[in-house]
């Protein structure tokens, strides 16, 4: 937990700049990205551990209107640079240094049991939802207000409703 949330710290941090030890604090201690992201972890590892995360997702919920399934996997380096309205349904898989902005949804598909899959370096912008089993590949990017609800390939940019990808390049290895 103390890892994924050290890097998801220093990756919301980085946006402004370099700091001081103090400025860095003052930042943890008023940042609401950050608030959310050390709640998010707590709630994650209170349900791993078998201990009541009621308390974390409740704060989330109030505080934020966030809703996260404690059966979700969230790789290190986070990213909520808006930190509202957002909802990760179960089993759904976050890669490392995903961005979320406010509103994304990713949610559960009728009859599935399976929540989207989003792999390492996903964009996903304000309202953006996925829906079912779907596969964003690696530093894709989701437009505004998109619906995805097919598999979009690794570096692709992809909008509308329902998403298209309107950019892809090929991923050098």
């Amino acid at each position: 937990m103390f890892d994924n949330l050290r890097q998801d710290i220093t990756r919301n941090l980085r946006d402004y700049g370099p700091q001081s030890a103090l400025r860095r604090a003052a930042l943890c201690l008023t940042l609401n990205s950050i608030h959310a992201v050390a709640l998010i972890r707590l709630q994650l590892w209170c349900a791993r551990h078998h201990l009541p995360g009621i308390l974390a997702s409740k704060i989330l919920f109030w505080f934020f209107k966030i809703e996260i399934s404690s059966k979700a996997t969230i790789g290190p380096g986070l990213r909520l640079p808006h930190p509202m309205g957002i909802i990760i349904a179960p089993h759904s898989v976050i890669g490392a240094n995903c961005d979320l902005y406010a509103d994304v949804r990713l949610v559960l598909s009728h009859g599935r049991k399976h929540g989207p899959h989003l792999e390492d370096g996903v964009f996903m912008g304000d309202g953006a939802k996925a829906v079912g089993a779907v596969r964003i590949g690696a530093k894709a990017v989701i437009g505004v207000s998109a619906v995805v609800t097919r598999d979009i390939p690794a570096s692709a940019v992809a909008a509308g409703v329902p998403a298209r990808v309107l950019h892809s390049q090929s991923v050098a290895s």
